[in-house]
């Protein structure tokens, strides 16, 4: 009696199991389909829903947690079924050690690190789309004299699907891999337009909004941060 309840379960969720891997597959052929026949509303929920997911995933061990908050800033500026273009925000990698407040790397090392790791997750850990140009813009806001606070674009980074597949991922070299692609860093006299020859135009949302978007994001993540 007991032996044949147990087979009776187990063919169950065998059933079970198969029904939920067979409608996940349908799910993701009507994704591939929807996105692929120029759908762009589809696309760009697909984009908003995965963005969320990995807000609200763990941070991967030993990522610095400036990295990971400018990966939770990230908004989409345009994007299309073979072009993507992203902006995040950066500030600096600030711990406190022996209870004393320490900047472990500027923002500008946090925006290289974390334009890297958006590439990434643009290139590899996107659902149901590949990407053929990826274009990763960082910034970073900071209080002027009169006291508004203002945006500077710290990088702009512009990688192919060629460039990603021969990138040293498992390396912690950023500057190297961003050498490697298509990249303009901020510098004294030499300020870094993303719009200038951009892999996408944004169709409705100006890039401006999209910095606003971002900076909201961060703000809000503070919050969440200072609450917790």
């Amino acid at each position: 009696m007991g032996l044949g309840l147990a087979i009776v379960a187990c063919l169950v969720t065998f059933i079970v199991v198969g029904i939920m891997v067979v409608q996940a597959r349908f799910a993701a052929r009507a994704w591939r389909r929807t996105i692929a026949a120029g759908d762009t509303q589809a696309l760009h929920s697909l984009l908003d829903q995965t963005l969320e997911g990995w807000r609200n995933g763990r941070p991967p061990r030993r990522t610095p947690p400036a990295d990971w908050r400018a990966l939770h800033t990230a908004s989409v500026v345009a994007a299309d079924r073979e072009r993507i273009r992203v902006s995040l925000l950066a500030e600096p990698d600030v711990r406190v050690i022996d209870g004393q407040r320490v900047e472990a790397a500027g923002a500008q090392e946090v925006a290289r690190r974390a334009a890297v790791r958006m590439v990434e997750r643009l290139m590899y850990e996107m659902p149901h789309v590949s990407f053929v140009h990826a274009q990763v813009d960082v910034l970073t806001e900071f209080r002027s004299p009169g006291g508004d606070v203002a945006s500077v674009c710290l990088l702009s980074t512009q990688v192919t699907r060629e460039q990603a597949a021969d990138a040293d991922w498992e390396g912690n070299d950023h500057v190297a891999m961003l050498a490697e692609w298509q990249t303009v860093e901020d510098a004294p006299g030499r300020p870094v337009d993303p719009d200038a020859d951009a892999v996408i135009a944004p169709p409705v949302m100006d890039p401006a909004d999209a910095v606003r978007a971002a900076e909201a994001a961060l703000r809000a993540q503070r919050e969440k941060d200072g609450d917790a």
